[in-house]
């Protein structure tokens, strides 16, 4: 290579090679030339100065034979043109002791940890410079494929990041493989750090202590290339579920294949994760830059700051913070859950643990008083009223006199709530590993705690036959007649209901105010779905409510809630 170039003006810096040889590198007089180099399949060096830099004698011959705290010489040869003055040597090691910084050759102290180390060496006549770079391994092999794992981890740039990831799981995930009991090699890729390329290091290549537990490159990708430019554009960073899911899947605990039956696992279906104004909570990119953020205001309107990333469905990553253990499950939020303003009142959920991440979407949006007195094209509240149902809010509550006792929260106060009963742990009968169902359908495994064993959530029985049809059912039963009681009640009113319900409820040309006062609370308790389990008080009361309202009776037989009255046998 030929060409030349003033030390004073540019200092010739080069990436990291993945090499057991070194570069070479060439100048020449006044005409400048530039050629390449290529260094083994992975590295293109080009450079302006003939140099051949740092030729390293034995035990360099493989350098795979180092071992920690072993001390061993350095020697440079460098070839120059005639025009280049004497050449003075200066070296430089991440890591290890030097004797010296200057001269031809130099001693060496070998680190005391196993790793791939970089030294380099500058030589210049204080005009020219040529600068060579070597790869040396200490207990382990040099790496040939760029980019390659680092290990360590070596994200000192992200301190708290660091510090964070030491409180998880995942920093002690090779100490937890051993005490299993079961600790077998091929538990070890999602035990460690590693991938299925070989030469690019990790505990495959390089079973050592430096790339045990899941570390930062387990989902950024090899850091080498990152580590030598500080660029994000030499990271990988990703939001797509296999990041995950790759080790999160299988016979220990089938997470995958549970959200890939859920709804969250189908959310790109729904129009609304192409919305920018509905991202926060229908896609999951969005959803993990809200979920992030400060939600101590309603969310209501507004696009999100999302990165120009590909859509994703709501997934781990969403809901799930993998560089910090400081809520339950490293769930992302367990922040209080601000609901819209109805009633005369601005309600904030401050209880429900770790089910208040799921109130942060579950939750109405929308309150009746925005749409009583004109109606509104998508009627009700938002379709997920389960964070109102459980606090016991965003009904319209007008359909009763001032001062009407509506009960409040119920199943509020379980330990978590929502985790508690969508969530509910099992026992895996191979390894006794336990399943959190992520399909994030409830199970009535769960009701038996407090209700007894059940084979069906309709086996609850109400404490009375609360919708006035002669016979005491089970709670759900009950519910479902309520509301079938409200919607033939808005039809002897005089509703056309034709075309559905709720666009009857919409239209203001047919439905009148009073309609849309009882027929909020009919949609309300639909979108809540859990037909009634979530809060059976204020589910029945404000059902029957909305029905003595539009009729001036309750169906004759049915026991009227008005207190703290008793709503299920047991």
């Amino acid at each position: 290579m030929k060409g030349k170039i003033k030390a004073h003006h540019v200092v010739l810096a080069f990436m990291l090679a993945l090499f057991l040889s070194f570069m070479f590198f060439s100048g020449c007089g006044e005409e400048t030339k530039t050629v390449t180099k290529t260094v083994h399949d992975t590295l293109t060096v080009t450079d302006t100065m003939y140099l051949e830099v740092i030729r390293v004698d034995s035990p360099y011959a493989t350098m795979s034979n180092l071992t920690q705290g072993q001390t061993v010489k350095l020697t440079v040869k460098a070839t120059k043109q005639a025009m280049v003055g004497n050449l003075t040597f200066y070296w430089f090691a991440d890591a290890g002791q030097l004797d010296q910084t200057e001269g031809d050759t130099v001693s060496w102290k070998v680190p005391d940890d196993e790793g791939v180390y970089k030294v380099t060496v500058h030589a210049t006549d204080g005009e020219y410079i040529g600068i060579g770079v070597g790869l040396i391994g200490v207990g382990m092999y040099v790496p040939t494929v760029t980019p390659y794992f680092v290990g360590g981890p070596g994200c000192n740039c992200h301190p708290n990041l660091l510090a964070d990831w030491e409180e998880t799981g995942h920093a002690v995930a090779w100490a937890t493989l051993q005490a299993s009991g079961h600790a077998m090699a091929s538990c070890n890729p999602c035990h460690t750090v590693q991938d299925t390329i070989p030469g690019n290091s990790g505990f495959n290549d390089a079973p050592i202590v430096k790339f045990e537990n899941v570390q930062c490159e387990n989902c950024h990708g090899p850091a080498s290339d990152h580590l030598a430019t500080l660029s994000p554009d030499d990271i990988k960073i990703s939001y797509d579920v296999m990041v995950c899911g790759i080790c999160h899947n299988g016979t220990h605990h089938p997470y995958l294949a549970e959200w890939e039956a859920s709804a969250h696992g189908h959310a790109l279906e729904n129009h609304g994760a192409s919305n920018p104004s509905c991202q926060g909570c229908h896609e999951g990119v969005g959803g993990t830059v809200r979920l992030s953020e400060d939600l101590s205001t309603f969310y209501g309107g507004g696009s999100i700051a999302r990165p120009d990333t590909t859509l994703q469905p709501i997934n781990c990553i969403t809901c799930h913070n993998p560089h910090s253990d400081e809520n339950p499950g490293q769930v992302r939020t367990v922040a209080d859950v601000h609901l819209v303003e109805a009633n005369g009142e601005n309600p904030v959920v401050v209880d429900g643990g770790v089910g208040k991440l799921c109130m942060q979407c579950h939750h109405a949006r929308h309150s009746a008083e925005e749409q009583l007195a004109e109606g509104d094209a998508h009627f009700g509240p938002h379709p997920s009223t389960q964070a109102d149902m459980l606090a016991g809010n965003t009904g319209y509550e007008g359909v009763a006199g001032a001062g009407f006792d509506w009960g409040r929260a119920i199943h509020l106060y379980v330990e978590n709530s929502c985790k508690t009963c969508h969530m509910n742990e099992q026992e895996f009968s191979q390894f006794g590993a336990a399943i959190v169902n992520h399909v994030f359908e409830p199970t009535v495994e769960a009701c038996a705690y407090c209700h007894g064993e059940i084979s069906d959530f309709s086996d609850i029985p109400a404490a009375a036959d609360f919708d006035g049809d002669g016979v005491v059912e089970g709670l759900q039963i009950e519910v479902e007649g309520l509301l079938d009681s409200l919607t033939h009640a808005l039809v002897l009113s005089g509703l056309d209901t034709t075309g559905g319900v709720a666009s009857a409820l919409g239209d203001d040309s047919i439905s009148t105010y009073a309609q849309r006062e009882a027929g909020w609370n009919l949609v309300f308790v639909e979108d809540d779905g859990s037909m009634g389990v979530h809060n059976p008080r204020y589910a029945i009361k404000l059902l029957q409510q909305s029905y003595y309202y539009l009729m001036g009776s309750l169906p004759k037989n049915a026991a009227i809630l008005r207190g703290d009255e008793k709503v299920v046998a047991w």
